[in-house]
């Protein structure tokens, strides 16, 4: 094992997890046996931390342990571990979006359609882009949505745009990147 791993706590009869926080990076480390099985960053609004913590629940390792260890309910493991189980990407963003989740309607679909079709519709409308993408939404998704929702996003898309112009592709993954955190 490396240097300034602390055990969180270790393997028993019934599991063969380890779990160390390392000291020097502010991880989270979980061996099984002496093999490395995964690393988090020690920080409770992080999805990896949260995703660790689901994948540790769906393994075996006892509720009360984990939440002696790392704090959250016994609602929000068992949330956490049947988004991971069924494999949806939706249930699983909803479940790792925190109290409120289910109710979001920028879900990362819609936030990926908003940035491609921003490009096209703000050169041709500049007065009524929001209105325009926000009726495109309605058609591809089904969903209404209010343009304070969409604000904050199209504010940041506006910006990048008027900056450099239009949109690359890196800079409509780097506002994807960030609108999702």
């Amino acid at each position: 094992m490396p240097q300034g791993l602390q055990l969180v706590f270790g393997a028993d009869s019934q599991n063969g997890f380890s779990v160390y926080k390392d000291i020097d990076t502010g991880t989270v480390k979980v061996y099984y046996g002496m093999n490395f099985y995964d690393s988090a960053p020690m920080n409770k609004d992080s999805f990896e931390y949260k995703y660790l913590l689901g994948k540790l629940y769906i393994s075996g390792i006892k509720v009360k342990t984990l939440i002696e260890h790392f704090g959250f309910s016994y609602p929000t493991y068992k949330r956490w571990g049947d988004a991971i189980r069924s494999g949806d990407e939706e249930r699983i963003y909803v479940a790792f979006s925190g109290q409120g989740g289910k109710h979001k309607k920028l879900t990362p679909d819609i936030i990926a359609f908003i940035i491609h079709d921003f490009g096209q519709v703000y050169k041709r409308n500049k007065y009524n882009y929001s209105r325009e993408i926000r009726q495109d939404i309605k058609g591809v998704f089904g969903k209404e949505l209010s343009a304070e929702l969409i604000r904050p996003l199209l504010g940041k898309l506006k910006e990048a745009f008027k900056k450099n112009g239009g949109l690359s592709e890196s800079e409509k993954k780097s506002v994807y990147k960030s609108w999702l955190r």
